[in-house]
């Protein structure tokens, strides 16, 4: 079964981890490159939370409102 994940659809064959690019381009990883990647993600795990966290809150919309009154239009 395969899983998208952002650009890239991964699944797990019985060698081991394959990534797949839209583009083209696989990268495939052997089991032991796959665990490796794994326990490189888990110590960093919240490091990449909070870049995450951060990232969110600089691409979120923030639109300021502004209030016209019906003074402000005569004058």
């Amino acid at each position: 079964m395969d899983a998208i994940i952002g650009k890239y659809r991964v699944r797990l064959e019985e060698n081991g981890l394959v990534l797949g690019h839209a583009s083209g381009i696989n990268f495939d990883l052997t089991i032991d490159e796959a665990v490796g990647l794994m326990d490189f993600l888990n110590v960093y795990r919240q490091t990449l939370s909070a870049m995450q966290e951060d990232h969110e809150r600089h691409t979120d919309p923030c639109l300021e409102r502004v209030v016209i009154s019906k003074q402000d239009e005569k004058s």
